[in-house]
């Protein structure tokens, strides 16, 4: 049993499957919202490249972008790309510093990690 499943009365009383199916314990999912501001309106080439090269970015960290952008901004949720699996704090620091380090980019800030599966607004 792993250690946040034995230091929580109620995860430790589940079996292992159920705690699988629900996203709990040593199966619990992390994600961080991610945001950035650009300089300028990019022109489509301009964002087309932005956009490659950030996923190419986020890909190589083994990790999935989901989100959306627009001519000034890119904003989304980011999360492992295997099941089961989550982005470190070094990997939501690393992203957000890439993109401050982007000549496009006038802000970025990401959220702290949180439960992907069991979140409150």
């Amino acid at each position: 049993m792993s250690e946040s499943t034995a230091n929580d009365p109620r995860l430790s009383r589940m079996k292992r499957r159920i705690r699988k199916k629900l996203y709990l314990g040593e199966f619990q999912e992390l994600a961080f919202e991610l945001k950035a501001d650009f300089k300028e309106s990019l022109e489509e080439e301009a964002l087309e490249a932005l956009l490659s090269d950030f996923v190419d970015y986020v890909e190589s960290l083994n990790l999935d972008y989901m989100g959306g952008f627009g001519e000034t901004w890119i904003e989304g949720t980011i999360m492992a790309n295997k099941r089961y699996g989550s982005p470190t704090e070094e990997d939501r620091q690393a992203l957000t510093d890439w993109l401050k380090a982007r000549k496009e980019v006038a802000t970025a800030s990401a959220s702290e990690l949180y439960d992907a599966w069991h979140f409150e607004d």
